[in-house]
């Protein structure tokens, strides 16, 4: 099982996330967005959006997150869309970035994703996932060690 997917607000994007970045959350929940990061989500005048995903928090540009509620509202006659409903949006909670570029992390989505001090943030495109360091290690050891079985769903994007 490796690092769940929110693909459904797939329409091309003007910023594009990449990477992975090691930070630590303080005793308030709070934690600074690396710099790559801050400058994409920050563009806009609205506020970037936080919620939960499978295992881990997911942060959005405004704009791509609209376009995830409008996809699931769409879907929501589907049980599985109605779900994942009520788990992203239903934990959304627009997430400011103070003068000193730190995000506060509430309490309730910290203990959704289980997220510890150290924490790590990862560029999937269209957002950037924040996971708790020791679960995205075991992710991402179980994607590596079924690599071939994901690689062969790709057809050749990945050699």
């Amino acid at each position: 099982m490796g690092p769940p997917s929110h693909r459904c607000a797939r329409e091309p994007v003007e910023t594009m996330f990449w990477g992975c970045h090691e930070h630590v959350l303080d005793e308030k929940g709070r934690t600074s967005l690396p710099k790559e990061f801050r400058e994409l989500l920050t563009r806009s005048s609205e506020s970037p959006w936080l919620t939960a995903g499978q295992e881990c928090l997911s942060l959005f540009p405004a704009e791509v997150f609209k376009r995830l509620r409008e996809r699931l509202a769409a879907e929501v006659l589907n049980d599985s869309a109605e779900a994942l409903e009520r788990l992203i949006v239903g934990n959304a909670t627009p997430c400011s970035v103070d003068r000193q570029g730190r995000i506060l992390i509430p309490p309730p989505l910290r203990r959704r994703a289980r997220l510890e001090r150290e924490i790590v943030f990862t560029g999937l495109t269209d957002r950037v996932e924040i996971w708790d360091r020791a679960r995205y290690e075991a992710a991402i050891a179980n994607t590596q060690e079924n690599y071939a079985q994901h690689s062969r769903l790709l057809r050749g994007v990945t050699r």
